[in-house]
């Protein structure tokens, strides 16, 4: 009869003993996250380019950036033309060319504070934010004009690791081309390794 107190005693004392021990473990490698925005060197991989970024902190929540590199551009055009028989004839072309370009912003990350209250992280500035993107595309080749994509954003950063963070932004755009303006839906998405 005494063995079995004594292993129950035992058992009860290490039950004890691994909650309290469990507990002290996560309240001592919490991680205090961050409640105001950072600056960050980024090297930006995207579905259609690739980039260097610096996005400087300006305010508590807000920061500009300013980005260079190469863009993508997809171009998929289908002509449909009747002969004289009234026959018709579709002429399809497609295209796919690398060009240089700059890109400029500002952005304002709205729930950094929401975000540490619910427990998620927000190291590297992942967060949600609104912003105005700037872009200006360079075609080399003469008889081919620059392009300017103005796009009012709303976008957000996720932390994947220490040093990734996936980014997607939206929102409408204006397109300034050969003279002429054009009004488009926008989007960006890609990683930021960041150095």
């Amino acid at each position: 009869m005494k063995s079995k107190n004594a292993i129950k005693t035992f058992s009860m004392l290490f039950i004890c003993l691994a909650i309290f021990g469990s507990a002290k473990a996560q309240d001592s490698t919490k991680v205090e996250q961050p409640t105001e925005v950072k600056s960050l060197n980024k090297l930006k991989l995207s579905l259609i380019g690739l980039s260097y970024e610096r996005e400087q902190r300006v305010g508590k929540t807000t920061t500009i950036y300013g980005a260079a590199g190469l863009i993508g551009s997809f171009i998929y055009q289908t002509t449909i033309t009747f002969d004289n028989n009234y026959n018709l004839l579709a002429n399809t072309d497609t295209d796919f060319k690398i060009y240089p370009s700059l890109n400029a912003g500002f952005r304002h990350y709205y729930n950094f504070e929401k975000r540490v209250k619910k427990g998620k992280k927000t190291i590297n500035n992942a967060a949600g934010y609104v912003g105005l993107d700037f872009l200006a595309i360079f075609p080399p080749k003469t008889g081919i004009s620059n392009q300017y994509n103005i796009m009012p954003q709303w976008g957000f950063q996720a932390a994947a690791s220490k040093w990734i963070n996936f980014e997607l932004a939206l929102g409408p755009a204006i397109v300034i081309a050969q003279s002429k303006t054009y009004f488009d839906i926008g989007a960006k998405i890609g990683f930021n390794f960041l150095l």
